[in-house]
């Protein structure tokens, strides 16, 4: 049986950061996708459910991918910080194209993590795989 995954091509620190995160990147993904509302509603619970994640909870080759999302996901400063966060702030400014870019990064790092645990999904296996 082929091993599709990459499990056994990364070290057991890289497999384990990814197991850690990898049902809150799930949730986020699943928020996106399914949850309630329109597009940045949801955009803001898929980043509510990341954002307590940390940097450090990442394999290196993601951290830059995460700081990413976060970042864009909360790049206003709120105007009213006692009714809203920077993240509600940011979705109620933002462009639906920058939100499609910061929905796309986060089901690539899902489908990243996915590749790490051995798992990737069937559009980013490799060709000769």
């Amino acid at each position: 049986m082929n091993d599709f995954g990459t499990r056994h091509h990364e070290s057991t620190e890289t497999r384990a950061k990814a197991e850690s995160v990898i049902e809150r990147v799930y949730i986020s993904v699943e928020q996106l996708c399914v949850g309630p509302g329109d597009v940045r509603k949801r955009l803001k619970d898929a980043v509510m459910t990341l954002i307590f994640l940390r940097e450090e909870d990442f394999p290196d080759e993601l951290r830059s991918e995460y700081n990413w999302i976060i970042s864009e996901s909360t790049k206003f400063e709120s105007r009213a910080p006692r009714i809203r966060g920077d993240l509600e702030e940011t979705m109620l400014r933002i462009r639906n194209s920058t939100g499609e870019k910061i929905a796309q990064k986060i089901f690539s790092l899902y489908s990243k993590l996915q590749d790490i645990r051995g798992f990737p999904l069937l559009s980013y296996r490799h060709p000769e795989d």
